[in-house]
């Protein structure tokens, strides 16, 4: 029997030329990309190919992505000969005034030392402008076009996660970034997470020359414009006007210059390609994660098109389409042959200039919920998700907290530089981007940071005396997620019972262990949080399980592995953000160390 197609559903409206049916969900509309709705006055400026911004200096080629502040698009620099990223923002007054801190922004971190190891893996802005249309004034920021974000390099990792020598090239770079943006900037960026780390192509202008002549052309629908919206009421047009009409574009982000990666050792070091330890029940955890974004906070602000990659507001939107890639005859490069004369490449001293990467993803693969959401529900009441993973005899273990070494503070002295390897490549370049939330370290621009899965301690409390070492809080959890394709902490709500600031409190305390009262008071949430003995006020049952034994009980790594990695992260987790490690006693760490054996795989 063929299968059935779902029902159309239809709603009746009053319009000018009389009332009318119409579809709720018009098939003309497209999927996956911005609504018609926002292009009334003070939202998106209508774009279309061959349009010119700057007096013709920038010509439109095609879109890149949107999201909620902004369209992307990839453009044709005539004055220099070069491709760019042009970010158009929505014209109301608030996006026009925020896109205007970021470039603030943007140019004073382009100016702090550019000298400075850090700063080739901070976004470059290029340009910006006023572009004035016909209706309204639009601010307009030009970007080097980069590749995929983190996250879609998860994705298609998302079985056995990320090998852990990319993972610590990854680290060390974004380590790097945060050293300039912290001690160079005094800057805190307040939203590192996958999304917000852009791979780098190298060779750019060839790789996107290659894939305009090869890329289908850029199709588009035209739809109608629906009237504005005002306090749920729709603003009638003028008697005798048209009907607005506009051309969305389908996004098309530069898509990788490689095939896929076929990866012949895991991301641990004893865990064999495909196997996927879990201790939730009803499954694994296996596909990509839905977002959440931080309070108050919009989640297009950590929108990749900010360096013009991404075909929607996130990567971890419900789209299966599959792009073209001109990597199909391309074999996979080895890593391993590539470095194999070497015998220890040293991360510690290295320095990118010609990377080699992987760009913006052929495919995006159909998002799973988070499994953690029905076994919260089933499991007992008041017991966090990382209770519920951890062994049976969790609770009757005694558990030794692992030893979090302090790292000297070096405050008020100018951090030392690092030394330059000159000679050889290292297979993937990495930048941080969207410095739209950024915020000076003493002079918060709000309290409300960091998406969900990345928020550290003092700002789920809401402390106001949170400081750099909150985005080294973020990286900790980065690198967790790309080591295992997994969040590190990643709460869930169960309703009249718990919100996700209790679960997350619980779940950072049997990570890490409990810590002292006077760390949990002082915040705008810790009276609804704790108890005045310092107690989660709703969830009583922890079971600790400690980072060193998840990684050799859950992940299957070996305790050496396991511990070595531990010694690095965990000073990364320390719940009193004043003692937390900071970027500057990081970058030079053991564990992101290289030997030649850990590129035993296929890219």
């Amino acid at each position: 029997m063929a299968p059935k197609n779902a029902c159309a559903k239809y709603q009746y409206v009053v319009t000018q030329s009389g009332p009318k049916i119409i579809p709720v969900n018009p098939p003309t509309l497209p999927k996956d990309e911005e609504s018609p709705a926002d292009y009334n006055s003070g939202g998106y400026l209508p774009v279309k190919l061959r349009d010119s911004f700057k007096d013709g200096r920038y010509v439109v080629m095609r879109k890149l992505g949107w999201g909620h502040f902004s369209t992307v698009w990839l453009v044709n620099d005539t004055q220099v000969n070069r491709h760019s990223a042009l970010k158009v923002v929505k014209s109301a007054s608030r996006y026009a005034e925020t896109a205007r801190d970021e470039i603030k922004l943007l140019r004073a971190v382009q100016e702090a030392n550019p000298s400075h190891p850090g700063h080739t893996h901070v976004v470059s802005l290029l340009d910006s402008f006023h572009h004035c249309a016909p209706e309204d004034i639009h601010v307009c920021l030009v970007f080097e076009p980069l590749g995929e974000n983190l996250l879609a390099l998860i994705e298609r990792n998302n079985k056995t996660g990320i090998p852990v020598a990319l993972v610590k090239i990854i680290t060390k770079q974004v380590l790097l970034g945060l050293q300039y943006l912290h001690d160079e900037c005094d800057l805190v960026h307040t939203d590192i997470k996958p999304e917000n780390i852009m791979i780098v192509i190298p060779d750019i202008e060839q790789h996107i020359q290659q894939q305009l002549s090869v890329s289908p052309s850029p199709t588009s629908r035209k739809v109608g414009v629906p009237p504005k919206l005002r306090a749920g009421v729709a603003i009638p047009r003028r008697t005798g006007g048209r009907e607005k009409h506009v051309h969305i574009f389908d996004s098309q982000p530069l898509s990788s210059p490689f095939t896929s990666p076929v990866p012949s050792a895991s991301s641990s070091p004893t865990q064999k390609p495909g196997l996927h330890m879990t201790r939730v029940s009803g499954g694994p955890k296996s596909g990509p994660k839905g977002q959440t974004s931080a309070n108050s906070m919009d989640s297009d602000s950590s929108l990749v098109t900010s360096t013009a990659t991404s075909s929607s507001l996130s990567l971890r939107s419900n789209t299966a389409s599959s792009i073209t890639s001109i990597s199909e005859a391309t074999s996979p490069i080895s890593i391993g042959s590539t470095l194999s004369a070497m015998s220890k490449l040293m991360i510690s001293n290295a320095e990118i200039q010609m990377p080699i990467s992987e760009s913006p993803n052929s495919y995006h693969p159909p998002p799973l919920g988070p499994p953690s959401a029905t076994t919260k529900s089933s499991g007992p009441s008041g017991i966090s998700l990382l209770s519920q993973m951890a062994p049976q005899n969790a609770a009757s273990t005694e558990t030794v907290m692992l030893e979090n070494p302090k790292a000297e503070d070096s405050l008020g002295q100018r951090p030392p530089q690092v030394d330059i390897f000159p000679t050889s490549p290292l297979p993937i370049s990495v930048k941080i981007a969207d410095l739209g939330n950024a915020t000076p370290s003493k002079r918060h621009f709000t309290e409300d940071i960091q998406t969900r899965q990345y928020r550290s301690p003092e700002a789920i409390l809401g402390r106001s005396d949170w400081t750099h070492t909150a985005d080294i809080w973020s990286v900790a959890c980065v690198v967790f997620e790309l080591l295992t394709a997994e969040y590190l902490f990643d709460p869930q709500t169960q309703a009249n019972l718990f919100s996700k600031d209790d679960d997350h409190m619980a779940l950072i305390i049997e990570l890490v262990g409990d810590f002292a009262t006077d760390l949990k008071m002082g915040g705008r949430y810790s009276r609804e949080l704790f108890d005045s003995k310092g107690q989660l006020r709703r969830i009583r049952s922890l079971k600790p399980w400690p980072l060193e034994r998840v990684m050799a009980e859950k992940y299957m790594w070996t305790m050496e592995a396991s511990k070595a990695f531990c010694e690095f992260l965990v000073p990364m987790l320390e719940v009193d953000w004043r003692k937390r490690a900071q970027a500057r006693d990081l970058v030079n760490h053991p564990w992101l160390n290289v030997d030649d054996e850990e590129f035993d795989f296929t890219w």
